[in-house]
Formats: structure tokens, C-alpha cells, sequence
């Protein structure tokens, strides 16, 4: 998958209501939140792609789970 395919399947996972883009700060996103971050992981999970609480806490954009997704 490329980092556009990702992001874009990210976003389609958040299913946003405003605009999100790679720089968008997930705590300050209202689209956000604890379901989608959970959705996430579990995409990331199906790529076979197994992270530590530590590795996805350190998460502050959502390029910051695309950079993850392409590790």
C-alpha cells in the first residue's frame, strides 16, 4: 500500500466530518475519537502489523499512523 492509499483508507476508517489531512492532531479532532482510534488499530492489525501501547501512544498526527502503517 502506498502512504496515499493509507491515509486515504485511515480517513475512510475515521469517516470525518471536517477535513483531515496528515497533519491533522487527533486530540484536537472531534471526528476522532476513541472508536475510530480503535478502528485504527485493528486496520493496522489486518495489515499484520502488531504495535506496542507505547509505539501507538506516541501517535499525534494521523501521519503519524501512516508512518506506523508503512514501518
Amino acid at each position: 500500500m502506498t502512504r496515499e492509499e493509507t491515509l486515504a483508507k485511515i480517513i475512510e476508517i475515521i469517516d470525518p466530518i471536517d477535513n483531515i489531512d496528515e497533519n491533522t492532531v487527533i486530540a484536537e479532532s472531534d471526528d476522532i475519537d476513541s472508536l475510530a482510534l480503535f478502528s485504527i488499530v485493528v486496520f493496522l492489525k489486518k495489515q499484520g502489523k502488531n504495535y506496542s501501547l507505547a509505539d501507538l501512544s506516541k501517535c499525534n498526527t494521523v501521519g503519524d499512523f501512516v508512518d506506523l502503517a508503512l514501518k
